[in-house]
């Protein structure tokens, strides 16, 4: 089956017509074997004893020719004359018809002198024929067995008739020697097929004529198995019964051989025929090889024609496997189409393999240029994504650096809390001092140093307050930029980062208020020695503003403590901003490498369909597109222009810039 499988469609179309004939040619050929055996023989068998009896019947009357004659020339009056014997040899010569079969002619007496036609004389009274026809009178003709002639020394016969007297005596008979030459030729037509030959025995068995001259007078039918022969001397019987028949034997040589007989009329000889048995095989066989011959050759001209037809038929076919086959190889040209000339299923597979080409050439055109425009794209967007990769792994640096700066900022505020708290202590015994004023006014010169010195130092509590208030302004502005930055993730952010900014600013007013009273207080402070009369109805107006300073101071306090909670929730957020931006940038770095191998796949599809020779129409221009946009991109080393929520930054620093020098 695999050797049946590997054969092409014409081979197997040829194979599938031969096989049937080749079957057909056997069977019939087997058919004509069988008939022809039962017939030929048959034919051959009828043949041969129709050209036996007619050669038979040829023989006799060839013989009974002679016998007639004699027997007219033995009526002649003249040889019962009572005249010499020698006498009658004129009569004789004139009768012999020389050149003839007949190889004399010659007369005998009633005491068996003979006398020839050549003058011959001869005695004969003791020979058989001479006393079957005179001394024992027992036939008035006879035909004698033929015998080697003494004369020619070849087989002759001899025709004798009794001459009678006028009172009817036998006064001797007129006879006559014949040549078995002529019985021989006429033997020899008989031919029944190759091998075959005619012959001719006499009454004894003993072969008159043949073929082959040595058999001739020295071959005995009767004793023949002595010399080899199988069977015939059974059927020599048979044959010397006087009837017509067949039989087998077999020949010195081992072949086997049919004999076909018939007794020659008039006569005790018979003549017959030996035919191999070869000879009722050949016919058939000859005659089978020929219709084989003919059969073989119109077989090959039928295959010659089928083939060709099926070459010419299956050559579409043939055509169609091979651009499948290029197809699948991925050299497919698309736009070669089959020329259908027919319309039978052949055209019908033509027509087929067209439309499934002309549909699978517009599916792979749309697939092209879908795959440009994905190759694009994802050009674009793994360009896109490796930048924004890099903005953001910036972005969470800076936010890391904003998030140690938050804590700087955090640390800061808790020192300007502590201040605060001890500013307050100092407002608070500064009441005191004034509740005591009156009793200690004697210090109050004394104490005015202090004050002053107190005074200075408070003045440079409320620069280091006034510079935390600008610093956390500064940062407030930072963080609401950074919160416009990070849009909506950044709203909340924003909230917080306003309500510093007004405590800072709330900081400042106070730092600045604190200042203009510590500079009062100072230069009080220089005119306490002149205005010391005065301290005491200034006492109650110190205790007022010793008041106010508490109070301010414990605002100034409590807004530390509230700007520490802000920035503590700055930091968390910022802290988890880090976070959220660490994780923003694997993500990104994730799309980058996704973007890269979406990019990759698409190229490897458009190198795919680049394979296929399809009929350029739209793909092309998103080709060109891509290509151009990319070999520029190239050859600038710019990536894709940026999204607008990176682009508004210099708006903010200026707003910023004018908040804060208003403040």
């Amino acid at each position: 089956m695999k050797k049946i499988s590997r054969l092409s469609l014409t081979q197997k179309l040829l194979v599938a017509v031969a096989l049937p004939l080749l079957a057909v040619a056997i069977i019939l050929g087997f058919v004509v074997n069988q008939q022809l055996n039962q017939a030929i023989p048959a034919l051959i068998d009828n043949a041969g004893k129709r050209q036996v009896e007619a050669r038979a019947d040829e023989i006799s009357r060839w013989i009974t020719g002679y016998r007639n004659w004699i027997s007219v020339l033995a009526k002649d009056e003249r040889l019962v004359e009572d005249v010499p014997l020698a006498s009658h040899r004129e009569w004789l010569e004139k009768r012999y018809p020389p050149g003839g079969t007949i190889e004399s002619l010659f007369f005998t007496d009633a005491s068996g002198a003979t006398l020839t036609h050549a003058g011959v004389n001869l005695q004969i009274a003791e020979r058989p024929y001479f006393k079957a026809l005179v001394t024992d009178g027992t036939q008035d003709s006879l035909l004698s067995d033929p015998v080697i002639s003494m004369v020619s020394g070849l087989p002759t016969a001899i025709v004798a008739d009794t001459v009678f007297d006028e009172r009817g005596n036998r006064a001797g008979l007129l006879g006559m020697t014949v040549s078995m030459a002529a019985v021989s030729d006429i033997t020899s037509d008989i031919n029944v097929g190759e091998g075959s030959y005619g012959w001719l025995i006499d009454s004894q068995g003993q072969v008159i004529a043949h073929p082959v001259e040595e058999y001739r007078m020295s071959l005995n039918y009767t004793d023949a198995d002595q010399q080899g022969y199988q069977g015939l001397d059974a059927l020599s019987q048979q044959i010397l019964s006087g009837t017509a028949g067949s039989g087998e034997i077999t020949m010195p040589s081992g072949e086997q051989t049919m004999l076909m007989w018939s007794p020659v009329e008039g006569t005790s000889w018979v003549v017959g025929v030996t035919v191999p048995i070869t000879a009722f095989t050949t016919v058939t066989n000859s005659l089978l090889q020929s219709l084989l011959l003919a059969g073989g050759l119109l077989l090959i001209l039928l295959l010659v024609v089928v083939a060709y037809a099926a070459r010419r038929s299956l050559a579409p076919i043939k055509h169609t496997a091979s651009a499948m086959a290029d197809i699948a190889k991925g050299k497919g040209d698309l736009t070669r189409r089959l020329e259908a000339k027919t319309q039978d299923e052949i055209g019908d597979l033509a027509h087929g393999f067209n439309a499934f080409v002309e549909r699978m050439q517009s599916t792979l055109q749309e697939v092209r240029q879908n795959a440009r425009t994905v190759l694009s794209d994802a050009s674009d967007m793994a360009d896109g994504t490796h930048e924004l990769s890099s903005r953001t792994e910036q972005a969470a640096a800076n936010l890391q650096e904003t998030s140690a700066s938050m804590e700087q900022i955090h640390s800061t505020v808790a020192h300007t809390s502590q201040a605060s708290e001890q500013a307050n202590s100092l407002a608070l015994e500064a009441a005191s001092a004034s509740e005591r004023g009156t009793e200690s006014m004697s210090q109050m010169e004394a104490k005015m140093a202090a004050i002053s010195d107190s005074a200075n130092k408070i003045s440079n509590i409320i620069g280091l307050i006034d510079s935390i208030a600008f610093q956390t302004n500064i940062l407030a502005l930072n963080a609401s930029v950074e919160a416009a930055r990070a849009g909506e993730q950044g709203r909340g952010f924003a909230v917080v980062a306003s309500e510093v900014r007004t405590l800072a600013s709330r900081s400042a007013s106070a730092a600045h208020d604190i200042r203009a009273l510590i500079d009062m207080s100072v230069s009080h402070s220089k005119e306490g020695s002149d205005i010391v009369k005065a301290a005491a109805e200034r006492m109650n107006e110190i205790r007022h503003s010793v008041t106010q300073v508490s109070d301010v101071i414990a605002e100034i306090a409590a807004g530390a403590r509230e700007q520490t909670a802000g920035i503590q929730q700055v930091n968390t957020a910022v802290a988890e901003m880090d976070m959220m931006t660490q994780q923003n940038a694997a993500m990104v770095s994730q799309s980058a490498t996704l973007a890269t191998n979406m990019r990759d796949n698409a190229r490897s599809l458009d190198q795919l369909m680049s394979e296929f020779v399809l009929n350029e129409g739209g793909a092309s221009a998103t080709a060109l597109h891509y290509t151009s946009t990319h070999k520029q991109r190239a050859a600038t080393g710019t990536a894709l222009p940026q999204t607008p929520s990176r682009q508004p930054q210099a708006a903010p620093q200026k707003h910023a810039v004018a908040e804060w020098e208003e403040f």
